[in-house]
């Protein structure tokens, strides 16, 4: 049995968005690691912040 079944497109949905940013935190981290950017690093590390809560808060 697969872990998709019984998942709502709602909930695939919550769960791209939190890839997604997850993602993106670890695009920006290692840009902002790469380039030295304090605050480029810190967007990173508050997309990854806001990828954990969204995914705490919303699961199904």
């Amino acid at each position: 049995m697969s872990k998709s079944v019984g998942r709502t497109s709602g909930d695939r949905s919550m769960r791209r968005r939190s890839v997604t940013l997850a993602v993106g935190a670890l695009l920006l981290g290692s840009l902002g690691v790469t380039a030295g950017s304090v605050w480029v690093l810190g967007v990173g590390a508050w997309l990854l912040i806001a990828a954990v809560i969204l995914e705490l808060v919303y699961r199904p």
